[in-house]
């Protein structure tokens, strides 16, 4: 019974839309849980199981469904995500997920975000920094970084410099276990058609030649 409550818990994540989805029963067989969506939700449920092993993913959905996977490869157990008398929505590979070596790599870099906690006692400071697609980075910074820090608490979005500590799991996928704050800047968040509009009045500067030329800034950034 508790085993199942993880598995529902991960995909109540994955369904999102907690007011509109519903756990009704388990059905006869290999523990089958029957889930309801309200009519209203059913568009933002699909759109939101789309996502599921695309670029584009959500961080909450990824790690539900690497969660789900994991759970199932140490039942020895596979699993899919269908329509009553239906189609397949999703598969979990589960025990078929051919398994990665686990390795564990520190790197120097920069992380972007928006710090939503700071706190703690010893000289190293745990700082919680969440970028824009909502992924969580677990940091670590001095006393005095923290404090400079925390002035820009759930305010304008920084730029952190520092080392981290990155694992693979045995899925293949890197995920980052800490991160050594060493330095910071806060990014200038103008709009890029205000920068543009910007350069675009500087005489001399050739941007209004450009035929795209939010295209070639988007170049000079890196983008």
């Amino acid at each position: 019974m508790a085993r199942l409550a993880e598995y529902l818990a991960r995909l109540a994540v994955l369904f999102g839309n907690k007011e509109h989805v519903h756990f009704m029963k388990v059905r006869k067989g290999s523990a089958i849980p029957e889930i309801v969506v309200d009519e209203p939700a059913v568009p933002k449920v699909k759109a939101r199981l789309s996502l599921v092993n695309t670029p584009d993913v959500p961080e909450d959905i990824s790690r539900a469904n690497r969660d789900i996977n994991r759970m199932l490869r140490d039942d020895n157990a596979c699993g899919v995500l269908r329509l009553k008398a239906g189609a397949n929505i999703l598969e979990f590979p589960g025990r078929k997920t051919p398994l990665a070596e686990e390795a564990v790599v520190y790197e120097v870099g920069e992380l972007d975000g928006v710090v939503i906690r700071i706190g703690g006692k010893d000289e190293t400071v745990p700082v919680l920094v969440e970028s824009e697609r909502g992924i969580y980075y677990h940091c670590n910074a001095s006393r005095e970084n923290a404090r400079k820090l925390a002035a820009f608490l759930f305010g304008q979005t920084v730029r952190v410099v520092g080392r981290g500590k990155w694992r693979r799991t045995q899925e293949g996928e890197w995920e980052l276990e800490n991160f050594d704050i060493k330095d910071f800047e806060v990014l200038d968040e103008t709009p890029l058609a205000d920068v543009v509009a910007g350069l675009r009045v500087l005489e001399g500067s050739g941007w209004n030649e450009m035929d795209d030329p939010q295209a070639e800034l988007k170049c000079l950034r890196g983008a």
